[in-house]
């Protein structure tokens, strides 16, 4: 905004040439006064819904009826909510409209009587009430900022283009983000090269932000800004720790699925249905990713089971059936050992994720939700891909075929909600 808008609504022509004249060469903040004139309320109405940003209005109370100016106020503080407004009431019938009552009643910051505003008197009344609004405005930019930051997902903050993106859609800008050709201006995180340029650094990389529009309050911008930096450093920071548990993870899978002639696209799979299945049930992204990782793990008990019975083409006998199931608690042992809550939920799976709904499953022989609801989720997971898959003792199922033999055990095998989410969710586990 390179002027103040002031709206000057009276019936009265010689008013506002007068006030023209007054307000012609007063400047405030380097900036001038447009007068805007409007010679009835409903005139200024129409006025005030086309132009933005009208700093202040001057009004007379008595015009199309004896109310006019008093109705255009309740319009513009109910009608338009506009609180940011500055209004004086001008009048030259006081004993009409007693200044007392006005106040009171209505939402004003001043009132004056006509024979008052000399050029000295509306002088100091523009004056005055430009600086309230500067500040007020300032005020209410600053709390939409804070707002605005505080909506912000910073979880979904994960790289650059990230950053760009909830910069722009915050503050309805352009954003231009390059690496930095020099650092040396940088003296903490951020560092401000002019109105609309910033230095800042992530994990001791340089980079420029170049906004397409001039920046109001910098102070309190870059406080928030310094909480996204933050926030992007700690989720780049965690999605390397992810990306290196995921191959840590994937690695012991695959040498377990490899000892049963088997590849780790098995685990792959069930980690991915895992998910899908997961993101009905919980809330927590982070426990998403959680379960869905530890899922892996689900057979990595197996490592301990000897070839000749876990690459058995036949029937297993009940004593090498007894020894494949001890897998589970195997799985348990090694798991539950290591002190990280990613590896005691994937001891939690290894362990009951063989056990059914019904309680005829194994190694405790649970039910319902005695089960913990992570090795539920495995469980039919693990079940539709070792059935649509082939294996050593047999050949895959047609789809149609595995969704029955699911569907069949809703209530059995299975959690009936978790069967329903499943087949909610079968067009995209078909398309695995």
């Amino acid at each position: 905004m390179d002027e103040w808008k002031v709206l000057l609504v009276d019936d009265e022509e010689d008013i506002h040439a007068l006030t023209s004249i007054i307000l012609k060469d007063i400047k405030f903040k380097n900036k001038r006064i447009k007068l805007l004139s409007a010679y009835s309320a409903k005139q200024a109405k129409e006025l005030l819904i086309k132009e933005k940003d009208v700093s202040l209005s001057i009004i007379d109370i008595v015009m199309e009826n004896e109310n006019s100016g008093l109705e255009l106020v309740k319009f513009i503080r109910e009608t338009l909510n506009n609180q940011i407004m500055r209004i004086v009431i001008r009048t030259g019938q006081p004993g009409y409209a007693p200044p007392r009552d006005i106040i009171l009643k209505y939402n004003i910051n001043d009132y004056r009587e006509k024979s008052e505003l000399s050029s000295n008197g509306l002088f100091t009344m523009v004056i005055a009430r430009l600086r309230e609004y500067s500040e007020i405005k300032k005020l209410y930019s600053q709390k939409n900022l804070l707002e605005k930051f505080d909506t912000i997902d910073s979880s979904k903050i994960v790289s650059i283009n990230d950053l760009k993106r909830i910069l722009e859609d915050t503050l309805n800008t352009s954003v231009v983000i390059t690496k930095a050709e020099t650092d040396k201006d940088i003296k903490n995180k951020i560092y401000w090269k002019d109105n609309n340029k910033i230095l800042f650094k992530i994990n001791k990389r340089s980079y420029t932000i170049n906004f397409s529009n001039n920046m109001d309050n910098r102070d309190l911008f870059t406080i928030a800004f310094e909480k996204l930096i933050l926030d992007l450093e700690n989720n780049i920071l965690y999605k390397e720790r992810i990306n290196s548990l995921y191959q840590l993870i994937y690695i012991l899978s695959e040498i377990t699925e490899t000892r049963s002639l088997e590849t780790g696209e098995h685990v792959k799979r069930v980690s991915t249905i895992t998910k899908l299945i997961s993101e009905k049930i919980f809330d927590n992204k982070e426990h998403i990713e959680t379960v869905s990782l530890a899922s892996m793990l689900h057979d990595i008990g197996k490592i301990a089971i000897p070839d000749k019975i876990l690459n058995k083409p036949n029937k297993l006998s009940d004593e090498e059936w007894k020894i494949m199931k001890t897998h589970t608690e195997i799985g348990y042992k090694i798991l539950n050992s290591v002190e990280n809550s990613l590896f005691k939920i994937a001891a939690n799976i290894a362990l009951y994720h063989h056990e059914n709904w019904d309680g005829s499953g194994y190694p405790k022989g649970l039910k319902n939700s005695e089960i913990p609801i992570e090795a539920q989720i495995v469980s039919i997971a693990d079940v539709y891909d070792a059935l649509s898959n082939d294996r050593i003792y047999r050949k895959a199922w047609p789809k149609e075929k595995v969704f029955k033999y699911i569907k069949e055990n809703s209530g059995k095998k299975f959690n009936p909600k978790l069967v329903k989410i499943f087949f909610d969710l079968s067009d995209k586990i078909k398309e695995l």
